[in-house]
C-alpha cells in the first residue's frame, strides 16, 4: 500500500524507490531532508544515467505516484540542480518523459509537496521560484539561462523596492545576523559529519583483499575501480567544503568578524549610522552566502553517502556474495566425499 507523502517520516538513509509503471527499475529517495523538510529528493543511479542517454522511460507523474504525491499536492520542483519551478509551470508536462541528465549536472530531482493532508492549510516556507518551462519533443525541459532568484528562505524577507523605516532596517539586520548564527551552529554539526564521512571514504578506498580478488569477476573489478574513483573525488569535495567552513566567510579570515562588529556597534544598541543601507545589504548578502554554504555542505554529505559509501558497499556486497557462493561450492560433496578438509572429522 502506497504511503501518502504527508504521512511519511524523515528518512535516515537513502531508500529504494520502485517505479510501478517500469518493472525492475529502481531509483533512490530521501524524504524530508534537513534542507527540504516539506519535500524529498529523488536520485537517479549512475548506471541508469549512463544507460538512458536520450531520456528516461518514466515521467514526473511516475515519480509523484511512487512517492505518494498527488498532482494537486505538488508545490514546486528543481530538475537536475536547475532553478526551482512552481507547480503551475510544471503540471502541463507531468506526463512527458524526463530528459537525460545534462553533462556536469547532479542526477537529482528535488520536489516540494504538501506536508499536510489535502484540505488542510498548506505549509509555509517552501521553494517557489518563478521560471520558464518549455517542451521539446516528448521530454520535459526547463528554459536555459534562467538565473535563480532569491530563495524564499526560512529567514528574513525579500525587498519589494519600497522604502522602509530605519527601525525596519535594524530589525532586518538583526534577523539576518541571528539567522546566520543559527546556520553557523548547524554547519558546525555538518562539519563534524563531513569530517567523519571523509574518514569513512578514506577507509573504503582500498585494494581488494585476496579472497575478494579471487571471487570477483572482470565486471566486479571494473565496478570497484569506478567506485574507488568516486570515493577519491567525493573525499576531495568533502575536504573542500570543510575548508570553506574553516577558513572561508564564517571564519576570521572572511567577513564574519566585520559583520559581527557592525552588529555590536550599530544594530544591537540601535546606534545612529550614516551608512545604514549599505550595512543592511552586507548583512543580507552574508546571510545568503551562509545559506549557499550550508546547501553545499549538505549536498556534499548526501552525494558522498549515495555515490560514495553506498556505491562502494553495493559493489563489495556483490563480491562478498560471490565469496560465499565460492566457499559453498568448495564444500560440495564430489564423488561422495567432501573435499573441504575442514569439514572432515579428525580421528
Amino acid at each position: 500500500m502506497q504511503i501518502p507523502f504527508y504521512q511519511r517520516l524523515p528518512s535516515t538513509q537513502w531508500e529504494p524507490l520502485a517505479i510501478p509503471r517500469v518493472p525492475g527499475l529502481s531509483l533512490w529517495a530521501w524524504f524530508r531532508p534537513g534542507q527540504l523538510p516539506n519535500g524529498f529528493t529523488v536520485s537517479i543511479p549512475a548506471e541508469l544515467v549512463g544507460t538512458y542517454v536520450s531520456g528516461f522511460p518514466f515521467s514526473l507523474a511516475d515519480l509523484l505516484t511512487a512517492c505518494g504525491v498527488g498532482a494537486g499536492e505538488l508545490l514546486s520542483l528543481s530538475l537536475f540542480g536547475q532553478d526551482w519551478q512552481p507547480a503551475q509551470m510544471v503540471l502541463p508536462f507531468l506526463n512527458h518523459a524526463l530528459p537525460p541528465v545534462p553533462a556536469g549536472r547532479s542526477p537529482e530531482i528535488r520536489i516540494a509537496a504538501m506536508a499536510v493532508a489535502p484540505g488542510m492549510a498548506a505549509p509555509m516556507n517552501v521553494p517557489m521560484m518563478a521560471a520558464g518551462v518549455s517542451a521539446s519533443g516528448s521530454a520535459l525541459e526547463f528554459a536555459p539561462g534562467m538565473e535563480e532568484s532569491s530563495h524564499i528562505e526560512e529567514f528574513g524577507e525579500e525587498d519589494d523596492g519600497a522604502a522602509i523605516s530605519e527601525k525596519a532596517v535594524y530589525d532586518r539586520m538583526e534577523s539576518s545576523w541571528k539567522a546566520s548564527l543559527q546556520m553557523e551552529r548547524q554547519m558546525t554539526g555538518l562539519r563534524a559529519k563531513l569530517s567523519s564521512m571523509l574518514n569513512t571514504l578514506g577507509k573504503l578506498d582500498r585494494e581488494l583483499s585476496p579472497d575478494e580478488r579471487l571471487a570477483a569477476e572482470r565486471d566486479d573489478r571494473d565496478a570497484w575501480t569506478d567506485a574507488r574513483r568516486w570515493l577519491r573525488d567525493l573525499a576531495a569535495k568533502c575536504h573542500r567544503e570543510i575548508k570553506a567552513f574553516d577558513i572561508g566567510m564564517t571564519s576570521g579570515a572572511g567577513r564574519r568578524n566585520n559583520i559581527e562588529h557592525i552588529y555590536q556597534t550599530y544594530v544591537e544598541p540601535r546606534a545612529s549610522c550614516s551608512d545604514l543601507e549599505s550595512h543592511r545589504r552586507d548583512f543580507e548578502t552574508y546571510r545568503k552566502d551562509m545559506v549557499n554554504l550550508q546547501r553545499a555542505m549538505n549536498g556534499a554529505l548526501q552525494t558522498a553517502t549515495q555515490n560514495g559509501t553506498q556505491r562502494a558497499q553495493r559493489v563489495l556486497g556483490v563480491i562478498g556474495r560471490k565469496i560465499r557462493e565460492r566457499r559453498a561450492k568448495m564444500r560440495e560433496a564430489i564423488g561422495g566425499a567432501n573435499m573441504d578438509k575442514t569439514c572432515r572429522k579428525k580421528r
